[in-house]
């Protein structure tokens, strides 16, 4: 963790700040802080963006598991093959992609905070760096939660599997 806070407080140094107060002018500290009120609505933006994505895929994942409960409650099976192989399949890969969307919008918040917890150094009060610091030092609920957030889609990966064996 703090090898990967070392890079990024690097590549910070290197891309984040191209011109100090006096070359960039006068503009300079409302530009700023206009900035750092855009680099929050962007984490709120992905954080409500990650939120509809979960939503998106429960969703789905609810219609295909009704689909395979009806067709199994059901004594006569129109299509069985489509109910107890084809939708498992699609499920299948609806998990994987659900999965790979969330460990996606992670990276994407990881970075997006990184990047303002740069940012903040440079101004009077580093609010979000605190709070992840604090977070950090007394409790490990953002890794817990994106570990479960993560685990979610693969244990519908799982049950997909179960269903295509056992049905």
């Amino acid at each position: 963790m703090k090898k990967q806070q070392e890079l990024h407080q690097q590549i910070c140094d290197l891309h984040l700040h191209t011109q100090g107060e006096k070359e960039y002018g006068v503009a300079y500290r409302e530009h700023f802080l206009e900035q750092y009120k855009i680099a929050i609505q962007g984490i709120d933006y992905t954080s409500k963006w990650k939120h509809f994505v979960n939503n998106y895929f429960l969703t789905i994942h609810t219609v295909l598991l009704a689909a395979i409960g009806l067709s199994v409650a059901r004594d006569q099976i129109m299509a069985p093959v489509l109910t107890h192989q084809i939708v498992p399949i699609i499920g299948v890969f609806m998990a994987t992609a659900w999965w790979v969307m969330v460990r996606s919008s992670n990276d994407v918040l990881s970075a997006k905070f990184a990047i303002l917890h740069c940012i903040e150094k440079h101004l009077p009060l580093a609010i979000y760096k605190t709070e992840w610091e604090i977070l950090g030092a007394f409790s490990s609920a953002a890794r817990r939660i994106a570990v479960i957030e993560a685990i979610v889609p693969f244990l519908f990966l799982v049950f997909y599997g179960l269903i295509l064996i056992f049905l």
